[in-house]
């Protein structure tokens, strides 16, 4: 048996979730249910969650490319329909 271990002792291995299992985490706080309680009934840290949360929130919210387009498009989309209206 040959496991690597840091300093402290613990072998040097990192759990590996799934994205289903994260964004599971990220519904259920986002549903209403406190960081604490989703990260100790799944056996992860607050912490982890946070960055979970954070990173979920990042891919949510549009870039400002993003922005810009949907305004172009939106602009697009008024000026088409007030042309079928008259």
């Amino acid at each position: 048996m040959t496991e690597k271990s840091n300093p402290g002792g613990a072998p040097d291995t990192r759990k590996k979730y799934t994205p289903a299992f994260k964004a599971e985490c990220v519904r259920q706080v986002a549903t209403g249910a406190r960081q604490s309680d989703v990260a100790r009934a799944q056996g992860i840290s607050p912490a982890l969650l946070g960055r979970w949360q954070r990173l979920a929130l990042e891919q949510a919210v549009p870039s400002s490319a993003e922005r810009d387009e949907i305004k172009h498009l939106r602009a697009e989309l008024k000026r088409v329909e007030m042309e079928r209206d008259i």
